[in-house]
């Protein structure tokens, strides 16, 4: 028994002895692990740190742009909508039953194109019947100037009296009329055939279709709506304390909500001395051109108006040199020239009114001359390091 026990006890101390073993070996591997993990960590701090560094004194690529004094305008923006200077509603001269409709909706038609044709048969017979009589009335007019030469004849011979000559004159002359008469008839038989065809009076967009195959029109019904487009009439308002200052010559600049950022040029064309007393505004109206069809009518827009007399030298920036911050101010990258390096500082402006591109500055230390960067701001932070593009 003693033996035994022995034996057991031997066993416990050679699990216990293993089991310490097993404990200082994890420790150890814990401790690697842990020692590794700090190490790998310091290699990518020191990593990351030396690239942020060599990227803070790798120079920037940027072009730049000077804060010039222009000439700047005064200029007052208007609502306006676009509306087409020629629009019709082409009707039919006669009425009668709808044979053919040769255009839709949206179709581009020009001058003389077919728009519609009625039921012709009737107008047919009409005409035919007209130059019927007309070959009647030449055959009758023929026969009466053999019977006036006749008894012109007679008459020399003294074989008739006066009075029958004088008769078969009248009657040759009344032949004549009749040759008239009829040529007019026909003339308007023609017409009114030709009227059963409806061309389109000017180049342009079919807006809108009235009329099907089949159906009745009167005279004067409306067949489609035609729309001119390669001019437009921009009509704005006119508040009633800039009437005085605005003439023909002004100039205009149009934004099209649709079309921005693109801008058109155009001048007054009328200003129209009928108010509205509930706006107390003027129509304002202003002609493009529109020869590429870009712009349709209806849409909205701005008109930018010059007033006379307010030309004047003004601090002006590129209106692609301004960030705006989260904070809603606006600022400038400024480039300043030190030891031999050109770096940035942010500026910070209050803007005015716009010309074109530029855009006014009212309060900035930015002087005339400054240089400032215009494209490459996106990522800048004051005292970076920048190189001048090629471009500048």
């Amino acid at each position: 028994r003693q033996t035994i026990m022995a034996i057991e006890q031997q066993k416990l101390s050679e699990q216990k002895r293993q089991n310490d073993l097993k404990e200082q070996s994890g420790i150890k591997i814990r401790s690697y692990l842990s020692m590794k993990t700090s190490i790998i960590s310091c290699v990518i701090l020191i990593f990351f740190t030396t690239a942020a560094l060599a990227a803070k004194d790798k120079p920037v690529i940027v072009t730049t742009t000077k804060v010039e004094l222009r000439k700047l305008t005064q200029e007052i923006p208007l609502s306006a909508t676009a509306e087409p200077l020629q629009v019709s509603d082409v009707s039919s001269k006669i009425e009668g039953i709808v044979k053919e409709v040769f255009v839709e909706e949206g179709q581009w038609v020009k001058e003389g194109q077919r728009i519609m044709s009625l039921d012709r048969a009737i107008a047919e017979l009409d005409v035919a019947s007209a130059k019927a009589r007309l070959d009647e009335a030449i055959a009758e007019h023929k026969d009466t100037l053999r019977v006036k030469n006749e008894y012109k004849s007679l008459l020399d011979k003294k074989a008739v009296p006066l009075t029958t000559f004088a008769s078969a004159v009248v009657a040759e002359e009344a032949a004549k009329a009749s040759i008239a008469r009829e040529k007019a008839i026909l003339q308007r038989q023609k017409e009114i055939l030709s009227r059963h065809e409806l061309v389109a009076p000017f180049e342009g967009m079919v807006a809108k279709k009235y009329v099907e195959v089949g159906q009745w029109v009167k005279d004067e019904s409306p067949v489609i709506n035609l729309v001119a487009l390669d001019r437009i009439r921009i009509r704005a308002f006119l508040p009633q304390r800039y009437f005085n200052k605005i003439d023909l010559n002004s100039k205009a600049r149009i934004v099209f909500d649709a079309l921005k950022p693109a801008s058109y040029s155009g001048k007054p064309t009328a200003l129209v001395a009928l108010g509205n007393e509930r706006t107390r505004s003027f129509p304002l109206l202003i002609e493009l051109d529109n020869s590429q069809y870009q712009i349709a009518p209806g849409m909205s827009a701005k008109a930018y108006i010059e007033l006379d007399g307010t030309e004047k030298q003004v601090p002006m920036v590129h209106k692609d040199a301004i960030l705006l911050k989260a904070d809603g101010s606006r600022i400038v990258w400024k480039v300043i020239e030190s030891e031999g390096k050109l770096t940035v500082r942010e500026v910070k402006l209050k803007l005015g009114r716009h010309g074109g591109e530029w855009i006014e500055v009212l309060k900035s230390p930015l002087k005339p001359g400054d240089n400032i960067v215009l494209l490459g701001n996106e990522n800048l932070r004051s005292g970076q390091v920048v190189k001048l593009s090629s471009n500048d």
